[in-house]
């Protein structure tokens, strides 16, 4: 993820960070910033403050002064991103449910929502509209549903075969 930002006095401010790993970089006006600690660099004797990452938004403090890279996550954002996790867990651990609908709950259920959720924030941070922010969230949302419903199908199919 790469995000450039025009500023008044700094220039251009480039913040890179690795979708894999989370590893930071920072280029100000053209010069790379030096890696102090975690979350503090340094360009030409200039202390520099990195605040967050690419999920909840990033803001830099210099010299006093905060600039933001990305906004914060919005609540909508987290709604919809807890949402999978939390429709597979209830939905999956009660069985009248089940019956009406069956999808697979508990660690599995618990898993593919979670990782369904940070996929859905990851997206929606990518764009700025909010119409798609929340098109992106009921899409992985019918997704995650979807996939949580035909791994309980196969695996009621499987407990059939072996009985």
């Amino acid at each position: 993820m790469k995000e450039i930002v025009k500023h008044t006095t700094y220039g251009e401010i480039v913040y890179e960070e690795s979708f894999w790993n989370g590893k930071k970089k920072l280029t100000i006006n053209g010069d790379t910033a030096e890696t102090v600690s975690k979350n503090e660099y340094k360009i030409n004797d200039k202390k520099i403050i990195l605040k967050g990452n690419f999920l909840t938004g990033v803001s830099l403090n210099i010299d006093n002064e905060n600039i933001t890279i990305t906004p914060k996550t919005t609540w909508y954002e987290i709604a919809f991103a807890i949402l999978p996790f939390l429709f597979l867990i209830i939905w999956g651990n009660n069985t009248y449910l089940c019956t009406i609908f069956p999808v697979v709950g508990g660690g599995i259920g618990g898993a593919l929502g979670g990782v369904g959720g940070l996929l859905s924030l990851f997206f929606m941070r990518k764009v700025k509209s909010t119409k798609f922010k929340i098109l992106i969230g009921f899409g992985a949302f019918i997704i995650v549903v979807l996939i949580a419903f035909i791994w309980a199908l196969l695996l009621i199919q499987l407990l059939l075969l072996l009985q």
